[in-house]
């Protein structure tokens, strides 16, 4: 059988490329896969959490023709003494709370923290506006969340990031997006944080319809990727 395998951060550099095709056993699991990328790409995957179909799952994972195995590396900086994942990416429908970031965020060694809150403006251009309807394809936005923080702490160093978005029916003054971004220094936590709001302006496949005092439409967005 043949499955996909994708690769991020420190494993896309090392092996050359961000995907491939391997053909494996039937009923091969995904330990078996690992050590096949390992022989033949003379990389080591230990450490790496994996994903099949966009789906968390464990080493034994018995795998089906055409699944896309995900190996994820350790985040940048390696595992903290407590082993607390340093990211957390989220697509909700639940209400965004800053109580919630500011838990995950502050930690002993990290002595700044930076939020940015996007809520719903009314009025907007002059016009009263009665909600917002956020629509998303959650599986590629927290991807795209996930590649965010990995580019600010590229540019930043060590850093905790907590990154969510709403969807649903907002109405003015409900937040729809939440970031938060933890450094052991002040100046790295705004940049950053200022670094990943204009990355997902652009980049994180969340759409607006908005309904106003004139009716409803979908709001202009911009392509950060190439298109037809």
């Amino acid at each position: 059988m043949r499955v996909n395998v994708v690769f991020f951060a420190r494993l896309k550099r090392e092996i050359g490329t961000e995907s491939l095709s391997l053909d494996v056993e039937a009923a091969a699991d995904v330990r078996q896969i690992a050590a096949a990328i390992e022989q033949r790409h003379g990389v080591s995957l230990k450490g790496c959490m994996v994903a099949v179909n966009e789906t968390y799952a464990t080493p034994e994972h018995v795998l089906q023709d055409g699944d896309e195995v995900a190996f994820l590396p350790p985040v940048a900086g390696g595992a903290e003494a407590e082993d607390v994942p340093e990211t957390h990416c989220e697509v909700t429908s639940a209400a965004l709370s800053l109580q919630t970031a500011d838990t995950f965020l502050v930690q002993a060694a990290y002595g700044a923290q930076a939020y940015f809150v996007g809520t719903v403006r009314s009025p907007n251009k002059g016009k009263r506006v009665d909600f917002i309807e956020y629509e998303g394809f959650a599986p590629l936005a927290e991807k795209v969340m996930h590649g965010a923080a990995t580019a600010a702490r590229e540019q930043h160093g060590v850093l905790r990031i907590f990154i969510q978005h709403r969807v649903g029916r907002l109405l003015p003054g409900e937040a729809s997006i939440l970031i938060g971004v933890a450094s052991p220094h002040r100046r790295a936590a705004l940049e950053a944080c200022d670094f990943i709001i204009e990355f997902l302006k652009v980049q994180v496949p969340v759409w607006k319809r908005e309904v106003d005092e004139d009716g409803e439409h979908w709001v202009d967005g911009t392509a950060g990727q190439p298109t037809l």
